[in-house]
């Protein structure tokens, strides 16, 4: 009988020390969770019948294969777009999206007012808005801040009291791109006068960019970000290994100069990049490593969010990972899914055939890289 009474008292402690432990590795998931942004945007219009217009601009219609968005070449401004799209973030596990808004009254601006906030499905993700800097604060060189402020105050009459509009610590967040051009060692009475007018902003800089980076430049923001992976990753290594240890470094030693200041770090991954419909100058980068043997698509994508942005979470805030991008599909960084139809391209349309791909293999992924996101990130 005492034997017995031993055996169910050690059966009780294994039965708790399972249960401990089971709970420890739940919560150590949960806790481990990132929240989930995409950088949106919502400039597109449906062209002519017959015709590309803007889509013109996009290097996966130059292929001798075109792949073209499951919605088909859109306006940003339909409900069943924008419907869609809310759909395919919440297949994706994406949270919220950081929207492109380029002024007050800008066709940007009123799609994210009268089309997306306003959308019977809108409650399901949160929002924020991306300022776009080049558009709003001149030139790089010679940067003027007149409408900072009056574009701040819109911004809060218009959209930080919404519902679905993302805040941290209770605070409404704004994403502003290439501060790291605009505010370093510049703009500082602006800067000053924005935590005057409005204390309770919490804004996010695109302030990483390459190794190096300095506390001091990290103090004026609430958290820092780096919205161009491409650049300080396989932009300058290629598809490769390297490419992305060197991202991993740039995001550790940024992430510890912020912290030094009491700034968060939120880190950003991207599937790929091309812009070479657009502009020249960039060498294209396709979504698998070059450098590992049978690397296939997506792969570059996996290890960023794996070896790149998970180590690099910040629960400062809410453990955030951005992703350049939803929909930018100008640069190639999208993850929309795509009609998924077409076979795989390494030719275009220009006179050598290889001007736009750089004989780099484009797939016509489908939901990839929404489905990847989901599985990597749960």
């Amino acid at each position: 009988m005492k034997n017995r009474c031993v055996f169910s008292n050690w059966r009780l402690v294994v039965v708790l020390l399972m249960t401990m432990v089971a709970t420890s590795y739940t919560h150590a998931q949960q806790a481990g969770k990132p929240m989930v942004g995409v950088y949106y945007y919502p400039w597109f219009r449906q062209p002519a019948p017959g015709e590309l217009g803007q889509w013109k601009r996009v290097m996966r219609l130059r292929l001798k294969t075109p792949q073209k968005p499951e919605v088909g070449l859109y306006d940003s401004r339909k409900p069943e777009v924008i419907g869609a799209h809310i759909a395919q973030s919440l297949r994706g596990g994406v949270s919220f999206w950081a929207v492109s808004w380029w002024g007050p009254e800008h066709h940007t601006d009123k799609v994210l007012r009268d089309a997306i906030l306003t959308h019977p499905e809108a409650g399901k993700l949160k929002y924020a808005i991306l300022y776009e800097s080049t558009g709003r604060l001149g030139s790089l060189k010679a940067p003027r801040y007149d409408n900072w402020i009056d574009d701040l105050a819109y911004m809060q009459k218009t959209y930080f009291d919404h519902p679905n509009y993302l805040r941290i610590d209770g605070k409404p967040v704004v994403f502003v791109y290439l501060t790291r051009v605009y505010f370093r060692n510049k703009g500082h009475d602006v800067l000053r006068e924005m935590r005057e007018r409005f204390p309770k902003l919490y804004l996010v800089g695109d302030d990483v960019f390459g190794a190096g980076y300095k506390a001091e430049w990290a103090k004026s923001f609430d958290a820092i970000t780096a919205y161009d992976v491409y650049g300080q990753s396989v932009g300058r290594f290629g598809g490769t290994r390297k490419a992305l240890d060197f991202l991993t470094k740039n995001y550790g030693d940024a992430k510890e100069a912020a912290h030094s200041v009491g700034t968060a770090f939120m880190p950003t991954i991207a599937p790929g990049y091309n812009d070479t419909a657009v502009r020249p100058g960039h060498p294209g980068r396709a979504r698998y490593f070059t450098d590992v043997e049978s690397s296939k698509e997506g792969d570059i994508f996996r290890a960023m969010i794996r070896d790149v942005a998970m180590p690099h979470l910040d629960s400062r805030c809410d453990r955030i990972m951005m992703v350049t991008s939803f929909n930018e599909w100008y640069e190639d960084t999208q993850i929309e899914p795509t009609l998924g139809v077409a076979p795989p391209s390494t030719t275009d349309d220009s006179e050598s055939g290889t001007y736009y791909t750089g004989g780099d293999r484009y797939v016509d992924y489908g939901y990839l890289y929404l489905d990847i996101l989901r599985d990597m990130v749960k």
